[in-house]
């Protein structure tokens, strides 16, 4: 099976893809023949070097796939915990969700991360309500983008910091107050 290594800390080009041994199955575990994995901050980090929770090098990394389940043909989404850059991964069955048919793998890949970072953050620990106000910073990144879709579904109101050329981006996004961060006093935007 073929999955791209992290040999040492440094720059894209250090990432190499090797052969090695197939996942093997475990109770209430699942095979994923993987389609695509995201790129996630995480993922970076790791790759440089900075990420405390990644195994050390030489590792595989890869928080998030889509791909299809073996046995069932099921197309999922799944949170991984390192080792989704590869071909097949394993994990545990509830952490593999289905995949919507309208939905590309790559467009899957991207979602286990993100959004389940935002939710934590906005339902889980923040028990965001309909009518309160939420700061969202970086709104066109990847959590960023959830968290502000979130918030809209749950009803609230959203200001979002971006660079001023993304601002029609996170507007178009459901941002209802888009906040220029690079400016000196941003914060006294805010209610």
């Amino acid at each position: 099976m073929r999955a791209v290594w992290i040999p040492r800390p440094g720059p894209p080009e250090v990432l190499e893809v090797r052969e090695g041994p197939d996942p093997t199955v475990a109770p209430e575990k699942v095979v994923v023949r993987v389609r695509a994995s995201g790129v996630n901050f995480a993922d970076v980090s790791a790759r440089l070097g900075f990420y405390p929770d990644a195994p050390p090098p030489p590792c595989v990394v890869g928080y998030e796939v889509a791909g299809v389940v073996e046995g069932t043909g099921e197309r999922v989404m799944a949170g991984t915990r390192f080792g989704g850059y590869a071909e097949r991964i394993v994990t545990r069955a509830e952490n593999a969700l289905p995949l919507p048919e309208r939905l590309t793998f790559e467009e899957g890949a991207a979602i286990p991360v993100n959004y389940a970072t935002a939710a934590a953050a906005l339902v889980r620990y923040g028990n965001l309500q309909a009518g309160e106000r939420v700061l969202v910073h970086a709104a066109a990144g990847g959590v960023g983008v959830a968290a502000t879709q979130i918030a809209k579904a749950r009803g609230a109101e959203v200001w979002g910091t971006a660079s001023p050329g993304k601002h029609d981006a996170i507007r178009a996004l459901g941002v209802d107050h888009p906040i220029d961060y690079t400016k000196p006093n941003w914060e006294k935007a805010l209610p």
